[in-house]
């Protein structure tokens, strides 16, 4: 049998209101002996979800708060069980006590992490990819974030799964019918249609596989290098973008070693801006580490901020190069060659942001559906299949 379980489903800490979630086949029984009655606690239909004002008592009958309390039937509840929502006081000794009472019942016990969301799972409320979306949306810190995480909770990518599953069935109907019928049905007909359908079916799968590079970046947030020499403003700029003091800048050649990371929220985009080391060959152990991990970091990155004062001395940062990549002269202040900018003035930001608006733009509408590692390697492994289709069909 199905363990009840509780647990706090607000954050800890003094607030207006505190949500104890109660659920299993026990709920309502461990809700009657809170709200005191001596009987056995059977709801009414007409009971459920809505919102009851109610004494809250402790085991021995000691009062603990008045709050709210929600019924949810088995079938329509979030875990699929019954359910109970206490809405009490957001007081420590509130939640403490209730919390506490709720353990010495004897059949219910403390939740484990993740536990109401696994009985949803385990119940066929939520599908695997709609959890994993419930769990992005928990944590989204801008609205990009928001709106990917939603469209997979909401069923965006289930609904996917569910066209890609109909289209094997009938690649696979096809295939059957002409073992079966060969000698009634067309070969020609058949191989026509099941290789319509096979690239209707793999065109998707390869726009999901090339979108998810910017899926991923929009759940984990994008990064930006900023890659030149020593002092030519790489701190001073990313110091204007957080409008403080995060990079020390200085005069001295290699003051910045390890990598910086400034968090940015650009138009509901999450954006990571990193303050790489200086690119120069250095006997100093330490600042040559820096410039190897910076070199790897840059690399990786979705966009590239090069900050020099001819396009050559890129090929001295031993990078690969990306459409992407943005080239300005630093130091724009003074005179000389344009675009350029200044971390010092601010000379140029307004052309960089709009720039990178743009091209986070283009990715975000790129993106696919598919938002994790596990997604893409059934997607890469499903491609994988379909091309040995085609090599045996001799196509």
């Amino acid at each position: 049998m199905s363990a009840t379980i509780f647990a706090l489903s607000t954050p800890p800490g003094i607030s207006a209101i505190s949500i104890i979630r109660i659920s299993g086949p026990d709920t309502f029984k461990a809700v009657g002996r809170l709200l005191g009655l001596q009987k056995p606690f059977k709801p009414l239909n007409s009971q459920f979800r809505k919102a009851h004002l109610k004494k809250i008592f402790s085991l021995e009958g000691q009062l603990l708060d008045q709050g709210l309390v929600i019924l949810f039937e088995r079938g329509k509840s979030f875990t699929g069980e019954n359910m109970a929502e206490l809405q009490l006081h957001g007081s420590h000794i509130v939640v403490k006590t209730v919390l506490e009472a709720l353990s010495r019942l004897g059949y219910t016990r403390l939740a484990k992490a993740g536990e109401f969301s696994k009985k949803a799972l385990e119940n066929n409320v939520l599908s695997l990819s709609e959890i994993e979306g419930l769990s992005d949306l928990l944590v989204a810190e801008t609205e990009a974030q928001q709106k990917q995480a939603l469209n997979v909770y909401s069923g965006l990518l289930s609904e996917k799964i569910n066209f890609w599953k109909k289209k094997t069935t009938k690649i696979l109907s096809i295939v059957e019918a002409s073992i079966d019928f060969s000698d009634e049905l067309d070969s020609c007909d058949l191989l026509k249609n099941l290789n319509h359908e096979i690239k209707i079916l793999e065109t998707d799968l390869v726009k999901e596989k090339e979108g998810f590079k910017s899926a991923e970046s929009i759940r984990g947030g994008f990064e930006v290098a900023l890659v030149g020499k020593p002092n030519v403003g790489k701190s001073t700029l990313l110091n204007l973008l957080a409008k403080r003091n995060l990079a020390i800048t200085s005069e001295i050649s290699g003051t910045t070693r390890d990598i910086i990371e400034l968090r940015y929220n650009m138009d509901g985009l999450p954006i990571t801006f990193l303050d790489t080391a200086g690119v120069r060959h250095t006997y100093d152990k330490i600042e040559k580490l820096g410039v190897i991990n910076s070199i790897n970091r840059v690399n990786n990155s979705d966009i590239r901020i090069f900050l020099v004062n001819e396009r050559d001395e890129i090929k001295g940062f031993g990078v690969k190069r990306l459409e992407s990549d943005i080239v300005l002269r630093p130091k724009g202040d003074l005179p000389g060659s344009e675009p350029s900018i200044s971390g010092k003035t601010g000379k140029g930001l307004d052309f960089l942001l709009k720039k990178l608006k743009k091209i986070f733009a283009d990715k975000v509408k790129k993106s696919s559906s598919i938002t994790r590692t596990r997604h893409l390697e059934k997607v890469v492994s499903s491609l994988e299949h379909l091309s040995t289709i085609r090599v045996h069909m001799g196509k």
